[in-house]
């Protein structure tokens, strides 16, 4: 290669909000601009991620067409002519769709790099659909990429590939400033509880359920007054609001629906941060609040265990475990000691492992192992 600099594509179906958005939001920001020259690019819509990322000075490219009407068979044509127009040295894909679009362009463009992370939190259990693809595309990418060596084991565990094709780079996030509380946090403040908070997609995946049969234990314990906060929207919105009516829990469990920029607005004011997730790959909302220093309770699902030591950065409970969840928040609640040291445990090893700096520099080595 030249000295210039190296030119990098990252490539989303949709640049929405989501844990392999955030990735690229994180690489964007904080890759080395004196080395490379970093771009971003979506197939089908923009979303909020590409706003952010314009305007931190990220270039988003928009392949897709927004007036596009049902299936689009032509992102792979467009895409292929932005990297020929643009001469990117390296795409850099993260879902399916990408995947499979970027592949077809390294095919034809033989100078051209490719890399692919893989996001998905459930390998090997994967919808059929999307297991075809993967498994007609991973031979192309030039190095695979997995997010967890927990997801890295289940993606071996689905597709022949060789320990040497794939390695694992670790999520990491930056620490952005806070923003004064949304109202529903001063209230309950004021009123003396103890804030436990949830950030995320009301989906299966994330053990909303849970959560409430774990509220209604707590109830049921008379543990001193708290208020569980869930921020984000979703399919099972609806459901889980009926669910809280069902079992009295209107005054125990609030789901707020989506909250702008809840990172910021949500995380830095609760007590503890609570994730009863079925699956994951390697949670970016859990890394936000490692950073931020919050008490963590969280299941033992992904690469959770490897992030959090039991008893030292925070409680790590088997997924489906409503009684040992609830007596993980019990003792915090009840503790505002261990609160501020499983914070502080939190962050320290946050900082050593999981920043957004340190992100980009691995993302830098593999970009430039590639292109060696």
């Amino acid at each position: 290669m030249s000295d210039r600099r190296l030119k990098v594509l990252l490539v989303h179906s949709t640049l929405h909000i989501g844990g392999a958005e955030e990735v690229s939001a994180n690489i964007g920001r904080r890759i080395d601009q004196s080395q490379f020259d970093l771009h971003a690019c979506f197939l089908k819509e923009k979303g909020v991620i590409a706003e952010k990322m314009e305007s931190e000075g990220v270039t988003v490219h928009a392949v897709g067409r927004s007036n596009q009407q049902g299936a689009d068979y032509f992102t792979s044509w467009r895409l292929r002519k932005l990297i020929a127009r643009e001469k990117f040295d390296i795409i850099h894909s993260h879902d399916v769709h990408s995947l499979v679009d970027s592949s077809l362009c390294r095919i034809a463009l033989p100078g051209l790099r490719h890399a692919h992370t893989f996001h998905f939190g459930n390998y090997p259990q994967r919808a059929a659909s999307f297991r075809r693809m993967e498994r007609a595309a991973w031979r192309v990418p030039d190095r695979l990429i997995a997010v967890s060596e927990h997801q890295r084991q289940g993606i071996r565990a689905l597709y022949p590939i060789p320990d040497n094709r794939i390695s694992t780079v670790w999520n990491g996030v930056d620490v952005l400033p806070a923003l004064p509380p949304i109202i529903e946090i001063e209230k309950y403040r004021n009123e003396g509880r103890i804030i436990i908070g949830s950030v995320n997609t009301l989906i299966e995946q994330k053990g909303m359920a849970d959560l409430i049969r774990v509220a209604q234990k707590l109830k049921e314990r008379n543990v001193r007054p708290f208020v569980f906060l869930v921020a984000g929207g979703g399919q099972l919105f609806e459901n889980l609001v009926e669910d809280v009516n069902k079992y009295g829990l209107q005054d125990e469990v609030i789901f707020l629906d989506w909250v702008k920029q809840a990172p910021q607005s949500v995380i830095p004011h609760i007590d503890i941060f609570f994730q009863p997730s079925l699956w994951e790959a390697m949670s970016i909302v859990l890394l936000e609040s490692m950073a931020l220093g919050r008490a963590i309770v969280a299941t033992a699902v992904g690469e959770t265990p490897r992030i959090i030591e039991d008893g030292k950065h925070g409680y790590v409970i088997k997924p489906g475990d409503i009684s040992a969840m609830t007596d993980a928040l019990e003792k915090l609640v009840t503790d505002a000691h261990k609160r501020i040291e499983f914070g502080r445990a939190a962050e320290h090893r946050y900082k050593r492992n999981f920043t957004a700096v340190q992100l980009a520099e691995r993302y830098q080595d593999l970009y430039q192992d590639i292109c060696s």
